[in-house]
């Protein structure tokens, strides 16, 4: 319940504060403008964030919004001079994604110091003065998509995980949440889980290694599509994808068609559009003297090849 209401009460403000007139006329009296830093502009989930924010801003009146992200995807050095370069334009409000939850804290201090709000979409922040936080809870992402994994094998076998980045909170919990699912099957063994940054290529490659180690691989979950695509493609290299199901995190037309295919057994929807668009609005309204709540979640969604139809 405190979730969802979370999405309402802000829902709610939002509507207010539109149908304000005093509010209205006291947003076109003042231009606002707003920075959205995503981790890569090369990733198309970041890049179906950006458009998200693009399409949010148009409801928002005279807020002025430039999206910019490293050009080293999830490059928590460039994020910083990033959101330095937005202190020295002095803009009235930062959203990011941090890439790493931790590094990313004293240039959010920095923009605290200024008197520009924060807010981080996504992925959580571990320190500095945060306006709101929207996303999924990502432990139940990891734990829900463990079980799925693990009732899909029928409770037993040997099993692979793909992290993400250290330090980042996105990684971090699903991780905790798919080990936590594991935990409740005593016959499901946990080979091996370790990091490919949310890459592709790196996920591919950490796929080769483990191909080589372990002779039978009933299943891989992952907490992203990117590595789990790059996973997909190295089995198939060597024949052996038919051998394990696959569960990951992630809907795009690639993951769709990877349903499709089979390739894949099921992914989750996060609803990526939202989480930019309740960040910015949360930051339009605390800039007219509105309270919003300090973390707002969305609803996780478990996308199987059925689903499709919904997300195309």
């Amino acid at each position: 319940m405190r979730k969802s209401a979370a999405v309402w009460v802000i829902a709610v403000l939002f509507l207010a504060s539109l149908f304000s007139c005093s509010v209205v006329s006291e947003a076109a009296a003042k231009e606002l403008n707003f920075v959205f830093i995503v981790k890569s502009m090369q990733f198309p989930f970041f890049l179906n964030m950006i458009d998200g924010a693009e399409e949010a801003v148009k409801l928002l009146p005279n807020v002025n919004l430039k999206c910019i992200g490293p050009e080293t995807p999830y490059s928590v050095e460039e994020q910083i001079q990033l959101v330095e370069q937005a202190i020295t334009d002095g803009v009235d409000a930062i959203l990011i994604a941090p890439a790493d939850s931790k590094a990313i804290v004293p240039a959010i201090e920095k923009a605290n110091a200024a008197g520009i709000l924060v807010a981080t979409p996504n992925t959580k922040a571990y320190g500095g003065k945060v306006l709101t936080w929207t996303g999924v809870d990502n432990y139940q992402v990891g734990y829900d998509l463990g079980i799925a994994l693990c009732e899909a094998i029928k409770g037993k076998g040997d099993v692979l995980l793909i992290e993400g980045t250290p330090g980042n909170s996105t990684s971090e919990e699903r991780v905790t949440g798919y080990k936590d699912a594991f935990k409740k099957y005593p016959d499901i063994k946990l080979l091996d889980s370790q990091p490919a940054d949310f890459n592709r290529e790196k996920g591919m490659k950490l796929m080769e290694n483990w191909l080589q180690k372990y002779k039978k691989i009933d299943a891989v979950g992952s907490i992203n599509k990117d590595m789990t695509m790059g996973a997909v493609e190295a089995a198939k290299l060597v024949g052996r994808d038919k051998e394990m199901l696959h569960i990951t995190f992630d809907v795009d037309n690639d993951a769709l068609d990877a349903l499709e295919n089979g390739d894949i057994l099921v992914t989750g929807a996060q609803n990526e559009r939202s989480q930019i668009a309740l960040a910015m609005f949360s930051c339009y309204l605390s800039l007219n003297g509105y309270k919003v709540p300090a973390e707002q979640y969305l609803a996780l969604s478990l996308v199987f090849k059925d689903d499709v139809p919904k997300y195309r």
